[in-house]
């Protein structure tokens, strides 16, 4: 990878590494204590040269996000992750999927099936794609979806969009939720979807529960800047 093929235009090198790693320190993403890795582990990473990742941790350690201990490394000093405020509204199930009726799938990876993993005792298929639109790329999906459910049509829920599979298979659900945040493309959100690094993104967590409250579904879902609204409407 190389990040100057997808840098911002008129943003120097090195202000772009130092931003992809602020980010993931401000966003808890690295934790207080955590070492960096190496110099030229982030060198051969971000296909820089070294002088560009000195000076973004020259830059970072002058915020005072970092503290470098010679022989030891380069390690996420504690410092306050920002809060933010939670905005709660409501929203019909139908409409999200009739939103997600018009997209079509392209499977990241070499395209097996996908991969079997535990979580907390409940086996799931944990799934990566892209969700195009109009042939463009819309975002990018992670997600877990609960093997007992996989089953019923694993063939559809390969190659379809999983809420669309779900509603015609007629699975109850009882209950779902999503959070919404913006966020920042890092290198590969932006080599997914064909954007600048760093460049802004919704960042949506959506999950779906049945009647137990037992987790169906979850998924991570990244959009450009460009591709996402809220309209929210307030009860007066």
């Amino acid at each position: 990878m190389n990040l100057t093929q997808i840098k911002r235009e008129s943003v120097p090198l090195h202000a772009e590494v130092a931003a992809l790693l602020r980010h993931q320190i401000m966003s808890g993403r690295l934790k207080a204590g955590e070492r960096l890795p190496a110099l030229s582990e982030l060198t051969e990473k971000f296909g820089v040269a070294r002088m560009t990742v000195r000076q973004a941790m020259d830059a970072l350690q002058d915020e005072g996000l970092i503290e470098r201990f010679a022989g030891k490394g380069t390690f996420v000093r504690d410092v306050e992750i920002p809060t933010r405020q939670t905005l709660n509204m409501k929203a019909e199930l139908s409409e999200l999927q009739t939103m997600v009726a018009q997209l079509e799938v392209s499977v990241v990876g070499d395209g097996s099936l996908a991969t079997l993993v535990d979580v907390d005792g409940t086996a799931y298929r944990q799934m990566k794609r892209i969700h195009n639109q109009a042939g463009d790329p819309f975002c990018q999906v992670d997600l877990l979806l609960e093997d007992r459910v996989y089953q019923m049509a694993p063939e559809r829920f390969e190659t379809d969009i999983v809420v669309t599979v779900l509603k015609d298979l007629g699975i109850a659900v009882k209950s779902a939720r999503q959070r919404v945040t913006i966020s920042y493309a890092d290198v590969e959100i932006a080599e997914a979807l064909g954007l600048p690094v760093n460049a802004p993104v919704f960042r949506v967590l959506r999950e779906f529960f049945c009647d137990k409250g037992n987790l169906i579904y979850s998924a991570t879902l990244i959009y450009p800047g460009d591709k996402l609204e809220l309209d929210i409407e307030f009860a007066v």
